[in-house]
């Protein structure tokens, strides 16, 4: 049964699919909306905390489709935004964006960029209309109807890396720590000599899209890159591992780079000589928690709110270095039109939390969070007014951060462990 959302967190399809190419560097969107669908796309990058992306949404070069296209239909608006913005836009891979007006009227996005594509150059499209879905089903929609078309425009064939990986399942801008987590997961790695194709970091970008066909492994870090891994693997045979969530902590660090290893068949000795000095600043840098830890009584009882692999990453990492019981688990990551994610979902996420919860609804969520007995909340900061309330001190983990700016934080392995000790003793 189909209910309202009041403030819900997830943005549509089409902002989801926005917020993707633009993070990746040398990547240029072509929207084919009217001009409100990419400013709402804006306001919502302005609440992720994170800088601003490779093209910024006010510089999104789109058809701004009005009432006549509409009516008449838009395609022939379409075909003139995409020659303009080739002789105005330097970029080494475009991409179209249809929206939900585009969709509705029917409009051949793919006949337009054909067009182009047969006079050499560098164009796909991605049907990403809002009311497919949310901004999680926009990324991995996207990113496999990119490695689906790529073949149309390049035809280098297939060179295999041994010790190449591509990097999937952590959303640009919905992961308000995405940037300094990809460059975290890349300094990991590269303790065993891979190298990453991450799509968003500083230093990948189009080329990496186009080079993705030649790694020899997929990691993907939540069920949202499962969908682009598996087209990889069935385009070039690229073997693909998953785990429940970004390694935080010593322990899924070792597990995570173990696992990697041994998938590739990779000596892990520089591996181990790696996690000792990690284990040292581990030590170091927690030894210095002693006192607070006792004095203000971190080992709290906590409320989390998030995606289903932030909730998984958070809990497990709270119960082990500080005795936390996760009172509350809430799941934002689901779409609307599950029958019943409790009952799908039940027998994964048993043990995270004594009561999991599946909301979207702002109201819902605030409702569901006021009378727990907790005494910390991991949330967005849309529950600020909630903990204010409760007088609970609140860490922002999730979307939307606010006013918060976040520009290479990290909450992944060694690094992010002790971010978020420092995090939870500042509270």
């Amino acid at each position: 049964m189909q209910k309202i959302l009041k403030s819900p967190r997830n943005g549509c399809a089409f902002q989801g699919a926005l917020q993707t190419i633009q993070a990746i560097k040398n990547t240029v969107p072509v929207v084919h909306s009217t001009a409100g669908c990419a400013y709402q796309s804006y306001l919502a990058g302005l609440a992720s905390g994170s800088a601003a992306p490779f093209i910024r949404t006010d510089e999104v070069p789109g058809t701004n489709m009005q009432e006549r296209h509409i009516i008449f239909g838009g395609a022939s608006r379409l075909r003139e935004q995409i020659k303009n913005t080739l002789k105005v836009i330097d970029g080494k891979l475009y991409v179209v964006l249809n929206s939900c007006p585009s969709a509705m009227v029917g409009d051949d996005v793919d006949a337009m960029v054909r067009e182009v594509q047969e006079q050499g150059e560098k164009v796909i499209d991605g049907l990403s209309a809002g009311f497919h879905g949310d901004v999680h089903y926009g990324y991995q929609q996207i990113l496999t109807e990119i490695f689906q078309n790529l073949p149309k425009i390049e035809n280098s064939g297939v060179q295999k890396e041994k010790n190449l990986v591509n990097i999937f399942g952590i959303i640009p801008q919905k992961d308000i720590f995405y940037k300094g987590d990809l460059a975290e997961i890349k300094r990991i790695l590269s303790s065993l000599g891979i190298k990453t194709n991450t799509f968003f970091g500083k230093e990948d970008g189009s080329e990496e899209l186009l080079k993705a066909k030649n790694a020899s492994l997929n990691i993907v870090f939540s069920r949202w890159g499962k969908a682009p891994a598996d087209k990889l693997t069935e385009l070039y045979s690229i073997p693909t591992i998953s785990f429940d969530s970004i390694p935080l902590g010593l322990d899924e660090t070792a597990k995570f780079l173990k696992k990697v290893a041994d998938s590739l068949n990779l000596d892990f000795a520089p591996a181990k000589a790696f996690l000792e000095e990690e284990a040292a600043d581990f030590a170091y840098y927690f030894s210095s928690l002693r006192e607070a830890y006792y004095e203000n009584h971190l080992a709290k009882s906590v409320d989390i709110v998030g995606d289903e692999a932030s909730v998984v990453k958070y809990s497990g990492f709270l119960k082990k270095y500080f005795g936390s019981e996760i009172a509350t688990a809430i799941i934002t990551d689901f779409f609307p039109s599950d029958d019943n994610p409790e009952s799908a979902k039940a027998e994964s996420l048993k043990d995270i939390a004594e009561k999991v919860y599946f909301a979207q609804d702002s109201t819902e969520i605030q409702g569901l969070l006021r009378y727990t007995e907790s005494n910390l909340i991991l949330a967005s900061a849309l529950e600020k007014c909630t903990a204010e309330k409760k007088q609970a001190p609140i860490i922002l983990t999730s979307y939307p951060a606010g006013r918060k700016v976040i520009l290479s934080r990290t909450h992944a392995g060694i690094r992010g462990a002790v971010e978020v000790a420092e995090s939870l003793a500042n509270s």
